[in-house]
Protein backbone atom coordinates (compact mmCIF):
# COMPACT_ATOMS: atom_id res chain seq x y z
CA UNK A 1 0.00 0.00 0.00
CA UNK A 2 2.88 2.76 0.93
CA UNK A 3 4.66 1.63 -2.40
CA UNK A 4 1.56 2.69 -4.19
CA UNK A 5 0.45 5.83 -2.33
CA UNK A 6 4.46 6.59 -3.37
CA UNK A 7 3.68 5.94 -7.12
CA UNK A 8 0.88 8.19 -7.06
CA UNK A 9 2.46 10.80 -5.40
CA UNK A 10 5.08 11.12 -7.18
CA UNK A 11 3.03 10.71 -10.60
CA UNK A 12 0.99 13.69 -9.45
CA UNK A 13 4.21 15.32 -8.49
CA UNK A 14 5.55 14.72 -12.47
CA UNK A 15 1.84 16.04 -13.87
CA UNK A 16 1.92 19.48 -11.52
CA UNK A 17 5.72 20.10 -12.55
CA UNK A 18 4.44 19.59 -16.22
CA UNK A 19 1.60 22.30 -15.63
CA UNK A 20 3.52 24.77 -14.58
CA UNK A 21 3.89 28.07 -17.31
CA UNK A 22 7.23 28.80 -16.46
CA UNK A 23 9.29 26.09 -17.63
CA UNK A 24 12.76 27.67 -16.57
CA UNK A 25 14.54 25.87 -13.95
CA UNK A 26 15.49 28.29 -10.91
CA UNK A 27 17.94 27.08 -8.17
CA UNK A 28 16.13 27.24 -5.09
CA UNK A 29 13.06 27.07 -5.91
CA UNK A 30 11.24 24.74 -3.72
CA UNK A 31 7.87 23.29 -4.58
CA UNK A 32 5.20 21.80 -1.39
CA UNK A 33 2.79 19.18 -2.55
CA UNK A 34 0.67 17.56 0.35
CA UNK A 35 -1.62 14.36 0.11
CA UNK A 36 -3.20 12.95 2.86
CA UNK A 37 0.08 12.53 5.98
CA UNK A 38 2.60 12.48 3.25
CA UNK A 39 4.25 15.47 2.35
CA UNK A 40 6.26 15.88 -1.31
CA UNK A 41 9.36 18.39 -1.27
CA UNK A 42 10.12 19.49 -5.03
CA UNK A 43 13.60 21.07 -5.23
CA UNK A 44 15.57 22.94 -7.87
CA UNK A 45 19.48 23.46 -7.62
CA UNK A 46 22.62 23.27 -9.28
CA UNK A 47 22.70 19.17 -9.63
CA UNK A 48 18.82 19.34 -11.10
CA UNK A 49 15.83 18.26 -9.79
CA UNK A 50 15.57 16.80 -6.59
CA UNK A 51 12.38 15.27 -4.97
CA UNK A 52 11.95 14.52 -1.47
CA UNK A 53 8.70 12.43 -0.10
CA UNK A 54 8.41 12.14 3.65
CA UNK A 55 5.69 10.24 5.45
CA UNK A 56 6.04 10.15 9.34
CA UNK A 57 9.34 8.81 9.66
CA UNK A 58 10.78 7.58 6.73
CA UNK A 59 11.80 9.92 3.50
CA UNK A 60 12.63 8.68 -0.22
CA UNK A 61 14.72 10.88 -2.77
CA UNK A 62 14.98 10.60 -6.86
CA UNK A 63 17.18 12.55 -8.87
CA UNK A 64 20.95 13.95 -7.85
CA UNK A 65 22.02 13.72 -4.68
CA UNK A 66 24.16 17.06 -2.83
CA UNK A 67 28.34 15.73 -2.47
CA UNK A 68 28.37 14.78 0.99
CA UNK A 69 31.04 16.51 3.53
CA UNK A 70 32.83 12.89 3.91
CA UNK A 71 32.97 10.58 1.10
CA UNK A 72 34.92 7.13 1.23
CA UNK A 73 36.15 4.69 -1.44
CA UNK A 74 37.45 1.25 -0.30
CA UNK A 75 39.76 -1.01 -1.77
CA UNK A 76 40.39 1.15 -4.66
CA UNK A 77 43.67 0.22 -7.44
CA UNK A 78 46.90 1.98 -9.03
CA UNK A 79 48.46 0.62 -11.68
CA UNK A 80 51.97 2.39 -13.07
CA UNK A 81 55.35 2.25 -13.06
CA UNK A 82 58.37 1.99 -10.56
CA UNK A 83 61.86 3.62 -11.41
CA UNK A 84 64.25 5.68 -9.43
CA UNK A 85 67.08 8.48 -9.60
CA UNK A 86 70.38 7.54 -9.23
CA UNK A 87 72.62 10.33 -7.55
CA UNK A 88 75.07 8.07 -6.58
CA UNK A 89 79.02 8.93 -6.63
CA UNK A 90 80.33 5.36 -7.40
CA UNK A 91 83.93 6.70 -6.83
CA UNK A 92 83.17 7.81 -3.46
CA UNK A 93 84.33 5.42 -0.27
CA UNK A 94 80.60 5.08 0.96
CA UNK A 95 79.87 3.57 -2.71
CA UNK A 96 82.55 1.38 -3.23
CA UNK A 97 81.52 -0.10 0.63
CA UNK A 98 78.17 -0.87 -0.31
CA UNK A 99 78.30 -1.88 -3.89
CA UNK A 100 81.39 -4.37 -3.88
CA UNK A 101 82.66 -6.23 -6.87
CA UNK A 102 84.12 -9.70 -6.69
CA UNK A 103 87.54 -10.24 -6.08
CA UNK A 104 89.54 -8.70 -9.41
CA UNK A 105 85.70 -7.53 -10.63
CA UNK A 106 85.15 -3.86 -12.02
CA UNK A 107 84.17 -1.08 -9.41
CA UNK A 108 80.29 -0.62 -9.69
CA UNK A 109 78.50 2.26 -11.96
CA UNK A 110 74.92 3.06 -12.57
CA UNK A 111 75.06 0.80 -15.12
CA UNK A 112 75.22 -1.92 -12.80
CA UNK A 113 71.13 -1.04 -11.64
CA UNK A 114 70.26 -0.44 -15.15
CA UNK A 115 66.19 -0.83 -14.97
CA UNK A 116 63.76 -2.48 -17.55
CA UNK A 117 61.24 0.46 -17.06
CA UNK A 118 58.03 -1.60 -18.97
CA UNK A 119 58.99 -4.55 -16.32
CA UNK A 120 59.34 -2.22 -13.03
CA UNK A 121 56.06 -2.01 -12.22
CA UNK A 122 53.77 -0.17 -9.06
CA UNK A 123 50.94 -1.48 -7.50
CA UNK A 124 48.80 0.44 -4.78
CA UNK A 125 45.79 -1.31 -2.98
CA UNK A 126 43.99 1.55 -1.21
CA UNK A 127 42.44 0.09 2.02
CA UNK A 128 40.42 3.19 1.80
CA UNK A 129 40.33 6.75 0.88
CA UNK A 130 38.53 9.58 1.98
CA UNK A 131 37.83 13.05 0.52
CA UNK A 132 37.00 15.99 2.76
CA UNK A 133 35.51 19.01 1.69
CA UNK A 134 36.76 22.34 3.37
CA UNK A 135 34.65 24.88 1.41
CA UNK A 136 30.56 24.66 1.46
CA UNK A 137 30.72 24.03 -2.19
CA UNK A 138 33.19 20.73 -1.75
CA UNK A 139 35.20 22.55 -4.63
CA UNK A 140 38.35 22.75 -2.35
CA UNK A 141 39.20 19.03 -0.33
CA UNK A 142 41.39 17.27 1.84
CA UNK A 143 41.89 13.56 0.38
CA UNK A 144 43.63 11.12 2.95
CA UNK A 145 44.12 7.49 3.04
CA UNK A 146 45.59 4.25 4.00
CA UNK A 147 47.16 2.21 1.01
CA UNK A 148 49.45 -0.92 0.14
CA UNK A 149 51.88 0.40 -1.92
CA UNK A 150 54.21 -2.31 -3.85
CA UNK A 151 57.24 -1.38 -5.70
CA UNK A 152 59.39 -4.29 -7.99
CA UNK A 153 62.65 -2.70 -9.46
CA UNK A 154 63.49 -5.13 -12.45
CA UNK A 155 67.38 -5.63 -13.46
CA UNK A 156 68.35 -5.69 -17.05
CA UNK A 157 68.78 -9.23 -18.19
CA UNK A 158 72.08 -9.00 -18.52
CA UNK A 159 73.09 -7.85 -14.85
CA UNK A 160 74.56 -10.09 -12.09
CA UNK A 161 73.50 -7.64 -9.52
CA UNK A 162 72.73 -9.48 -6.06
CA UNK A 163 71.76 -8.89 -2.43
CA UNK A 164 73.41 -10.03 0.62
CA UNK A 165 71.99 -9.64 3.82
CA UNK A 166 73.27 -10.48 7.59
CA UNK A 167 75.20 -8.32 9.50
CA UNK A 168 77.28 -6.61 7.10
CA UNK A 169 74.16 -6.08 4.31
CA UNK A 170 76.19 -4.78 0.63
CA UNK A 171 75.14 -5.81 -2.99
CA UNK A 172 77.48 -7.82 -5.54
CA UNK A 173 78.26 -9.14 -8.52
CA UNK A 174 76.91 -12.92 -8.98
CA UNK A 175 78.70 -15.63 -11.25
CA UNK A 176 75.40 -16.96 -12.35
CA UNK A 177 73.75 -15.02 -15.27
CA UNK A 178 69.54 -14.60 -14.60
CA UNK A 179 66.04 -14.67 -16.49
CA UNK A 180 65.29 -12.41 -14.03
CA UNK A 181 66.38 -10.32 -11.50
CA UNK A 182 64.55 -8.14 -9.45
CA UNK A 183 64.44 -5.92 -5.70
CA UNK A 184 61.14 -5.86 -4.77
CA UNK A 185 59.79 -2.97 -2.00
CA UNK A 186 56.61 -2.91 -0.04
CA UNK A 187 55.80 -0.13 2.04
CA UNK A 188 52.37 0.90 4.43
CA UNK A 189 51.68 4.09 3.04
CA UNK A 190 49.72 7.58 4.57
CA UNK A 191 48.87 9.96 1.80
CA UNK A 192 47.69 13.44 2.80
CA UNK A 193 46.68 15.82 -0.43
CA UNK A 194 45.17 19.38 -0.76
CA UNK A 195 43.31 19.68 -3.92
CA UNK A 196 39.87 21.33 -5.91
CA UNK A 197 37.34 19.50 -8.01
CA UNK A 198 35.50 21.27 -11.01
CA UNK A 199 32.30 19.39 -10.60
CA UNK A 200 32.33 17.85 -7.24
CA UNK A 201 29.71 14.87 -7.15
CA UNK A 202 29.47 14.71 -10.49
CA UNK A 203 31.48 13.56 -13.71
CA UNK A 204 33.18 14.98 -16.26
CA UNK A 205 35.15 17.57 -14.17
CA UNK A 206 38.75 18.38 -13.73
CA UNK A 207 40.62 18.04 -10.50
CA UNK A 208 44.12 18.51 -9.15
CA UNK A 209 45.37 17.65 -6.23
CA UNK A 210 49.19 17.77 -4.31
CA UNK A 211 50.87 16.90 -1.14
CA UNK A 212 52.80 14.06 0.63
CA UNK A 213 52.86 10.60 1.70
CA UNK A 214 54.53 8.36 4.26
CA UNK A 215 55.53 5.50 4.04
CA UNK A 216 56.92 2.15 6.09
CA UNK A 217 58.75 -0.64 4.59
CA UNK A 218 57.44 -3.92 6.05
CA UNK A 219 59.28 -6.22 3.17
CA UNK A 220 62.20 -6.03 1.01
CA UNK A 221 63.30 -8.96 -0.96
CA UNK A 222 65.64 -9.67 -3.98
CA UNK A 223 63.90 -12.71 -6.17
CA UNK A 224 66.40 -14.22 -9.29
CA UNK A 225 65.52 -17.12 -11.62
CA UNK A 226 68.80 -18.53 -12.64
CA UNK A 227 70.59 -21.68 -13.34
CA UNK A 228 69.58 -23.40 -9.78
CA UNK A 229 65.99 -22.32 -10.35
CA UNK A 230 64.32 -19.66 -8.22
CA UNK A 231 65.47 -17.87 -5.13
CA UNK A 232 63.93 -15.23 -3.00
CA UNK A 233 66.66 -13.52 -0.46
CA UNK A 234 64.45 -11.76 1.95
CA UNK A 235 66.08 -8.83 4.29
CA UNK A 236 66.53 -5.49 4.92
CA UNK A 237 69.92 -4.71 2.87
CA UNK A 238 70.52 -1.67 4.68
CA UNK A 239 67.23 -0.12 3.03
CA UNK A 240 65.71 3.37 4.99
CA UNK A 241 62.63 1.59 6.40
CA UNK A 242 60.56 5.51 5.77
CA UNK A 243 59.77 7.13 2.87
CA UNK A 244 58.68 10.13 2.50
CA UNK A 245 57.73 11.37 -0.93
CA UNK A 246 55.85 14.57 -2.44
CA UNK A 247 52.80 13.14 -4.04
CA UNK A 248 50.21 14.89 -7.01
CA UNK A 249 47.13 13.24 -8.98
CA UNK A 250 45.25 14.67 -11.34
CA UNK A 251 41.58 13.97 -13.14
CA UNK A 252 39.79 14.70 -16.48
CA UNK A 253 36.30 13.21 -15.91
CA UNK A 254 36.96 9.32 -15.28
CA UNK A 255 40.71 9.23 -15.92
CA UNK A 256 42.74 9.61 -13.04
CA UNK A 257 46.60 10.03 -13.28
CA UNK A 258 48.57 9.31 -10.49
CA UNK A 259 52.58 10.23 -9.43
CA UNK A 260 55.40 10.78 -6.57
CA UNK A 261 58.57 11.08 -5.72
CA UNK A 262 61.08 10.71 -3.01
CA UNK A 263 64.04 13.36 -2.28
CA UNK A 264 65.83 10.61 -0.74
CA UNK A 265 67.47 7.46 -1.15
CA UNK A 266 65.57 4.31 -0.10
CA UNK A 267 69.50 3.23 1.09
CA UNK A 268 70.60 4.33 4.36
CA UNK A 269 74.12 4.46 3.21
CA UNK A 270 76.10 4.15 0.26
CA UNK A 271 73.83 3.95 -2.77
CA UNK A 272 71.70 7.51 -3.68
CA UNK A 273 68.65 6.12 -5.79
CA UNK A 274 65.77 8.10 -5.24
CA UNK A 275 62.63 6.40 -6.02
CA UNK A 276 59.66 8.06 -8.34
CA UNK A 277 55.91 6.32 -9.72
CA UNK A 278 53.44 7.47 -11.99
CA UNK A 279 50.45 5.06 -13.71
CA UNK A 280 46.88 5.94 -13.57
CA UNK A 281 44.33 5.33 -10.68
CA UNK A 282 41.43 2.88 -11.06
CA UNK A 283 38.07 3.73 -9.25
CA UNK A 284 34.79 6.14 -9.09
CA UNK A 285 37.06 8.90 -8.37
CA UNK A 286 34.72 11.65 -10.90
CA UNK A 287 31.71 11.00 -9.04
CA UNK A 288 33.15 12.10 -5.63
Amino acid sequence: MKQLLLSAALSTAAMVSFGQTDSTPTAGKVDTIRIGNMVIIKKQGENGTTYESKSGTSRWYTGPRKPRRVETSWMNLDLGFSNFQDNTDYSSTAARAYARPQQGGTVFTSGDFNLRPAKSVNVNIWIFRQRLGLTRDRVLRLTYGLMLELNNYRFDTDLRTTYVKGNDPHVTRSADNFRKNKLALDYVTVPLMLGFDTRPGRSGGFSLSGGVSIGYLYSSRNKQIGPDGKQKIKGNFDLEPWKLSYVAEVGLGPVMLYGSYAPNSMYQLGLDHRPYNVGIRFGDWDKW
